[in-house]
């Protein structure tokens, strides 16, 4: 038996409204839907044990998303839970989706134009490992924190023979 990692399949979303979570997707980063479930017939057992959910709550409905040639983004919409806000990134558990674009300039007037919240930016970096990393961060409809950036190459390929993945491909 081998334990070889082949990389990131998805990263699963819940979202409060599936219809409200593709349309962003498929507004903001092009997101193409492969296949979608409707409700999941489960036991409370199934919920808790199995995925971690809270016992009373319920999967009204689950969707694929293919967003370019990257990880697929799974969303989810359930039911029975009470809504919280989205964790700071500086909090434990917080977190961010970053996706790589041709120009991070031309994607931030395009978020503009479309009324989408953009944080400060874009950010050029320019030195360090990060450099040449131009970003910014914005938010979904729903708080979702997430991030567009674009680069040619990083400071840190000056100084290690290890590569990140890309999504963009010479």
């Amino acid at each position: 038996m081998t334990n070889k990692v082949y990389g990131m399949h998805h990263i699963g979303i819940t979202v409060p409204n599936i219809e409200e979570g593709i349309a962003f997707f498929k507004a903001v980063f092009g997101a193409v839907e492969v296949f979608r479930t409707g409700p999941f017939d489960v036991d409370q057992d199934f919920m808790t044990k199995k995925i971690g959910a809270a016992p009373q709550s319920t999967i009204r409905d689950l969707v694929f998303l293919r967003c370019g040639a990257g990880t697929s983004v799974e969303l989810f919409e359930y039911s029975g839970e009470e809504e919280t806000p989205h964790k700071r990134p500086s909090e434990v558990g917080g977190v961010h989706m970053c996706f790589e674009v041709e120009d991070v300039h031309a994607s931030v007037e395009r978020l503009r134009a479309q009324g989408i919240e953009l944080l400060e930016g874009p950010n050029l970096i320019t030195e360090g490992p990060l450099k040449g990393f131009d970003w910014i961060y914005l938010r979904s409809s729903w708080g979702l924190l997430l991030e567009v950036a674009s680069f040619d190459k990083l400071g840190y390929e000056d100084t290690s023979e290890e590569r990140l993945w890309r999504a963009k491909t010479a």
